[in-house]
Formats: C-alpha cells, sequence, structure tokens
C-alpha cells in the first residue's frame, strides 16, 4: 500500500462514519422542525464525540492511526471554520457542509491512488478525471444549495416568518379577492372547496370562480347554483361565478381573465384550486404580513387530504411533504421563497405590475415570484398548512402532475436566465443572489439528472465491453471500500429517515412507500427536463379530479417505457457479473451494483401502477362491482 492509501483508507471510513454521526446527532438534536434543543456551549463536545467516534472507527478498521487522526483534525478544523463563517449554523450543520469539499477531496485522490496502483487503461484514469472536474465545478453550487434547502436540519437561528401571524383585526382587515380556476370539475368537489370558504373566519373577501372551456353544462352549472345559493344564505353576492368558452391560456388564462373582473377595492389575491378545502383561518393568520409594503406573496404548503388507508396515495403523499414541509421552508430563509400555486396570496398591485400570470408557463405560480422579487418585492413561505387537497387517482395522472412541476422550472430557466447572471454580467440588480442561485438551481436540477442517468448508463455499457473485449484489467478492491460504502449507505438511510420523520412521517412502511414514489418519477422528470428546455410550446394537462378508473392491462402499459429501461439496467448488471474474471474482480461488481441502483428506480414506475390499480379494484369489490378487462378509455382530459 502507498503512502497516499495509508494516509487516504482511514479518510474513507471517517468520512462514512462521520456522516452517520452528524445524522445521529441531528436526530437528537431535531425533535420537530424548527426547534432546535441544542445548547452553544456543547458544541465543542459534540464535535469531539462525532470526531473521536469517526477516528476510532476509522483506525480500527484500516489499521492505520496516523492516518485517522490526520483526517479528523483536518475535518475539525474544516467544521470549526465553517461554523465560525456561519454563525446561524448548529455544530451538525457545520459538520455535514464540511462533508462536501472533504469527501471530494478524498474521493478523488482516493480513486486516483487506487487505479494508478491497478494499471487502469488510460481512458478510464480519464474518465475518473472528468467525473472529478465536473464534480468541482458544480461542489460550490452544490455547497450553496445544501446550506439553503436543508436549514431545517442545519440552522438554529431563524431570521424570516416561520409561523403564522396572529389574526388580524377586522376593522384593518384588507378586502381579499379568492379566485379558482376550473375546468371540466366534478361539481361536488368544487362545491366542497367553496363551501370551506364560506366558512372562512374573515371579514372582508369575496370569491371568483372562472369556469373555462367546459363543455358539458351538467358540470358547470350545478357549481354556478351553488353560488347563488351560499350568497341567499350570506345575505350579499360575495361568491362570483363565470363561464368562460373559449378562453385559451389554459388554467393561467383562467387567472389572467379573472383579475380584469376584481372588486376594485380589492388590494389582495389569493388563488385555490378547485378542490382544496381551506381552514377557517387561512386568510385571518395571513394577511397581516402585507402589512410590511415589502411583502409581495405569502405561500402555504400543498397539503392533501383522504389518502389514510391507501398504499398508493399514501405513496404519494409522503412523497409530496419532505419538499413541502423542508426543503421550500429552507428557501424561505434565505428569502428565495417561491410561489406554488394553491393557497397563496400575492399583492394585486403588484401582480399587475408584473404582468400578470405567464400563459406560455407550466408552472406560472412560481414563475411569477420570479417577476415579484424582479420588482423589489420579497416573498414568505410558512410551513403550516392552511389546506388540502385531492392527490391524483392514478398513477398516470400523477406523472402528468410532475411532468409539469419538473418542465415549468426549465422553461422559467430559458425564458429569465439573464436575470439570474451576476449584476456584472448584466444580471437583475434586484434579485437577490441567493434567488439566482436557486433558481438556477431549480432549473438545471432536471437537466443535469437526466444527463447523469444517460452517461451512467452509456457509461456501464462502455464498462462491460472494455470487459468483455479485455480492456480492462482485475480490479480487486480492498476492503475498507466496503466497510466504508456500507457505513455510507447506512448513513444515506439514517438521513432519509430524518428527512421523513421531521415532515411528520413516524411509520417506516409509509417512508418505504414514499421513496418507491420518489424514485417512480426518474423518468416522467427526464422526460419533463428536456421537454421545458426545447423551445416548443407545451400543453398544459390538467390533473382531473374525478374518481378513477381501473386501467387493467393498460396502467402497466402507460408504464412500459420505465420498465424497459429498468429491465435493461437489469441486464446490464447480469453481463457485468457474467463477465467477472473471478470472485476479486470488482470492476464488473461495481457496474452490476450501479446499474442495478438506477434500474430499481425506473422499475418502481410499474410497481405504482399495480399499487394504483390495486386501490381501483378493493374499492371496486368493496361497493360491489365487478372489474373486468378490459375496461373503456378514461374520461377525456
Amino acid at each position: 500500500m502507498s503512502i497516499t492509501r495509508e494516509i487516504l483508507d482511514p479518510g474513507l471510513i471517517y468520512l462514512a462514519m462521520m456522516s452517520l454521526c452528524t445524522t445521529a446527532l441531528m436526530a437528537i438534536t431535531i425533535r420537530r422542525a424548527f426547534a432546535i434543543e441544542d445548547d452553544p456551549a456543547r458544541e465543542p463536545a459534540q464535535l469531539a464525540v462525532c470526531a473521536l467516534v469517526s477516528a476510532l472507527v476509522a483506525a480500527l478498521v484500516s489499521g492505520v492511526v496516523s492516518g485517522a487522526i490526520l483526517v479528523a483534525a483536518v475535518s475539525a478544523l474544516l467544521t470549526l471554520g465553517i461554523r465560525i463563517a456561519l454563525p446561524r449554523l448548529t455544530i451538525a450543520g457545520a459538520q455535514q457542509l464540511a462533508l462536501l469539499p472533504l469527501g471530494w477531496i478524498v474521493g478523488t485522490l482516493w480513486t486516483y491512488s487506487l487505479f494508478t496502483e491497478a494499471a487502469m487503461p488510460t481512458w478510464m484514469l480519464i474518465a475518473m478525471a472528468l467525473t472529478s472536474a465536473v464534480s468541482a465545478l458544480l461542489l460550490g453550487l452544490t455547497f450553496a444549495v445544501s446550506l439553503a434547502r436543508q436549514a431545517v436540519l442545519t440552522h438554529r437561528d431563524w431570521r424570516r416568518p416561520i409561523m403564522p401571524a396572529d389574526p388580524i383585526p377586522a376593522r384593518r382587515a384588507p378586502k381579499v379577492s379568492i379566485h379558482l380556476p376550473a375546468y371540466a370539475e366534478p361539481p361536488e368537489v368544487v362545491i366542497a372547496t367553496l363551501n370551506a370558504l364560506s366558512r372562512l373566519d374573515y371579514p372582508n373577501f369575496e370569491v371568483l370562480i372562472c369556469d373555462n372551456n367546459t363543455q358539458d353544462r351538467n358540470l358547470w352549472m350545478p357549481v354556478e347554483a351553488h353560488c347563488q345559493r351560499l350568497n341567499r344564505g350570506l345575505g350579499e353576492a360575495r361568491f362570483r361565478f363565470f363561464h368562460v368558452s373559449p378562453l385559451p391560456g389554459a388554467k393561467a388564462g383562467a387567472l389572467n381573465w379573472l383579475l380584469d373582473h376584481v372588486e376594485s377595492d380589492a388590494d389582495l389575491v389569493a388563488v385555490i384550486d378547485a378542490d382544496y378545502v381551506s381552514d377557517a383561518d387561512f386568510l385571518s393568520r395571513l394577511t397581516g404580513f402585507f402589512d410590511d409594503p415589502k411583502i409581495g406573496y405569502v405561500q402555504t404548503p400543498h397539503d392533501y387530504r383522504a389518502y389514510e388507508g391507501d398504499a398508493y396515495l399514501t405513496s404519494c403523499y409522503w412523497e409530496y411533504m419532505p419538499n413541502n414541509k423542508i426543503e421550500l421552508s429552507g428557501l424561505n430563509e434565505y428569502n428565495a421563497a417561491i410561489t406554488i400555486g394553491t393557497m397563496c396570496i400575492v399583492r394585486r398591485d403588484a401582480l399587475l405590475a408584473a404582468g400578470k400570470w405567464a400563459e406560455w408557463c407550466l408552472t406560472e405560480d412560481s414563475e411569477v415570484s420570479v417577476r415579484f422579487r424582479e420588482l423589489g418585492y420579497d416573498g414568505i413561505y410558512l410551513r403550516d398548512t392552511f389546506g388540502r387537497g385531492l392527490i391524483p387517482e392514478n398513477f398516470a395522472d400523477y406523472k402528468k402532475q410532475r411532468f409539469r412541476w419538473t418542465a415549468g422550472p426549465v422553461q422559467q430557466l430559458r425564458r429569465h436566465w439573464r436575470m439570474y447572471l451576476p449584476r456584472v454580467l448584466g444580471g437583475s440588480a434586484q434579485l437577490n443572489r441567493w434567488s439566482k442561485v436557486l433558481e438556477w438551481q431549480r432549473g438545471v436540477e432536471p437537466l443535469l439528472g437526466a444527463i447523469g442517468t444517460i452517461l451512467g448508463f452509456v457509461g456501464a455499457i462502455a464498462g462491460v465491453v472494455s470487459i468483455a473485449a479485455g480492456y480492462v484489467p482485475t480490479l480487486d478492491l480492498p476492503p475498507v471500500f466496503w466497510t466504508a460504502a456500507l457505513i455510507a449507505a447506512g448513513g444515506s438511510l439514517a438521513a432519509t429517515w430524518l428527512r421523513y420523520r421531521l415532515s411528520d412521517c413516524n411509520d417506516m412502511g409509509d417512508m418505504l412507500l414514499g421513496e418507491i414514489a420518489r424514485m417512480s418519477l426518474t423518468h416522467i422528470q427526464m422526460v419533463g427536463g428536456f421537454a421545458g428546455f426545447s423551445a416548443k410550446p407545451l400543453a398544459w394537462r390538467r390533473t382531473p379530479k374525478f374518481r378513477g378508473q381501473a386501467a387493467g392491462l393498460r396502467a402497466l402499459t402507460e408504464t412500459m417505457p420505465e420498465t424497459l429501461i429498468g429491465l435493461a439496467h437489469v441486464a446490464l448488471a447480469i453481463a457485468a457479473l457474467a463477465l467477472r474474471q473471478g470472485a476479486n474482480d470488482d470492476v464488473g461488481l461495481l457496474i452490476a451494483l450501479g446499474a442495478t441502483v438506477s434500474g430499481v428506480r425506473f422499475l418502481c414506475a410499474p410497481v405504482m401502477a399495480l399499487l394504483s390499480e390495486r386501490r381501483f379494484a378493493t374499492t371496486a369489490a368493496a361497493e360491489g362491482d365487478v372489474v373486468t378487462f378490459p375496461v373503456p378509455a378514461a374520461r377525456a382530459a
């Protein structure tokens, strides 16, 4: 073993163990979001214990005490440096961020040392160097994004609002115009939303409903009649219904049409989807933030109802929650909060000044927050739930929704990328640096993920072909590598568990379902990323709210791309294992492991489709229906 490896072997173990210790420290000190049970005076002891435990394990596994001491010292100094430079962090937060540059340095040097010792071919060294160079270029972005998006996990002090305001006194309650766009919605769903709005404990609001382009009168006429009943009960025309056809622009077009019909004394505009049942204090607890003239919008999380007891709906629900409860709350702390549509309130004058809702964008909700901030306004994202909607009834609709959510931010990047540049390069003078960095990240993340998956698959094919042709020598990875990989996997699982727990999920089975749902969206997010980058206009495909019907084999047919890609990964893994030159040849094993992990993500899609189908079969059986195949074509969108 070379001198370099004597230093780096314990480094691998130390970093993997430190990651696990950091997550454990977070779990101990963060019992719930925004509630840190930590004393800064104990931080030196916490850092010392984490470093000592990690160094001890590293020394025992690698057998190199000096290397373990060295990496522990470097790690502790870097952690302290980050903690001093960023005093709002907990020591666990500083440790987590310190692992990013340390992991890159140790990982790159260890791999290079191993490859040169094993006399790996030049093309593999070049590939490794290119991968490391790209990682280095992205390291700063990764550090910044982690600092913001993981703030709930890493921060002690909060400078921006994290809790709703006290109910605003009736005498100074600004008028709010609530806008509800609807297209071909089940009338009973919309009526339930209107009933909840009629119970708001707020004295000064109107509700405008725009049903755009619905051809079936049996869908919109009951809603119109119900608005009249609500008005008779209230003794005033507070609910106003409009059926408009034809009306271009999909949801954004309907919202823009409603803006032209707002009462002149309305200061604020609230948006609520047709299926969202709001809490009574939705307005009374949020409008007080607009006393600050700098606040242009207040957003609350997406949340959902009627999912309990159903595996498919539960999977979707817990896939949604970590982003809504953890990541978006972190953006708020760095004054980069975005609007995400329903359950948000915006300043009417600011919305008009920004140019209304963007009809060209699939995520007109988040896009408008960029233009708000370009005008100099700030926004607030609160973690508390103020309304709950319905989860897409089947996996196909779930994918349609995620396609919009993925392609939209890429469209925003194509349109606004100049605004995100530094000021010296002509970027916006109003957008703060955090907003620019995080908007870049939202736009490029789907593309980078898609490109990384494709390159990984192509690289695995090249590796298998090279092994078969005899271009790759035998590589026997040392036990220290496998030990570090096992510890790192444990740390990753622990971090995932903590993320769900802080999103209020405490059932391990529900966490597993959430991960299946997350991975099942890999392919549609790749498609959405590339589609959003295209200059071709994208059709706005709504998420139906009608009760779903079983699709039978069609449900699996709709996931055929994911299934084929997943099976191709499995075939590649089998080929890599079959071509191994012996039990000690780990090149093929590494390729097989990588292909299997990647392939499982795609194969989660047919699993979700089957879970969706099972719920329809179970519901039909409970109601005495007979499920037959094939089923008639789905209701037209």
